[in-house]
């Protein structure tokens, strides 16, 4: 489980400052990592506490975290970036309804893109977004 002490941390050895925005910033992902919260869903809340924070101050920290490697930044075709703080190797399952997102330990087995459909790139990383409906949808 990531703390937001962590999150400071991280930033803090970075030489990075930790602004009360930041600050209330780790502290909401500490509270919400488990929902995989969205960008947009860290400012609606964060703006109740303080109203003068912005949304691309959100997404900049959001980055910059990523960049560190403390959290991964998602992409799940739900729209807008969501946040996942778990280190470990695996996949997410979401909801086609609500966009709940979730962690899914699999082993997909070995993958590979064959050479000749490459098409020039060099695979760094893959992930596997499962779709389904959740229990609260069904």
């Amino acid at each position: 489980m990531i703390t937001a002490a962590k999150l400071a941390q991280a930033f803090r050895a970075r030489g990075r400052r930790v602004t009360p925005q930041r600050a209330l910033l780790f502290r909401l992902i500490e509270r919400l990592q488990e929902d995989h919260p969205t960008a947009e869903a860290l400012y609606v809340r964060a703006a109740r506490e303080m109203p003068t924070l912005s949304l691309r101050t959100v997404y900049s920290t959001l980055e910059e975290l990523a960049a560190m490697r403390v959290i991964r930044a998602l992409h799940v075709g739900t729209g807008g970036m969501r946040v996942c703080v778990d280190p470990r190797r695996h996949h997410h399952v979401v909801c086609v309804k609500c966009g709940k997102t979730r962690d899914v330990f699999v082993d997909p087995g070995p993958l590979d893109v064959p050479l000749d459909q490459r098409q020039g790139f060099v695979i760094t990383d893959h992930e596997i977004v499962f779709r389904g409906i959740c229990a609260e949808c069904r």
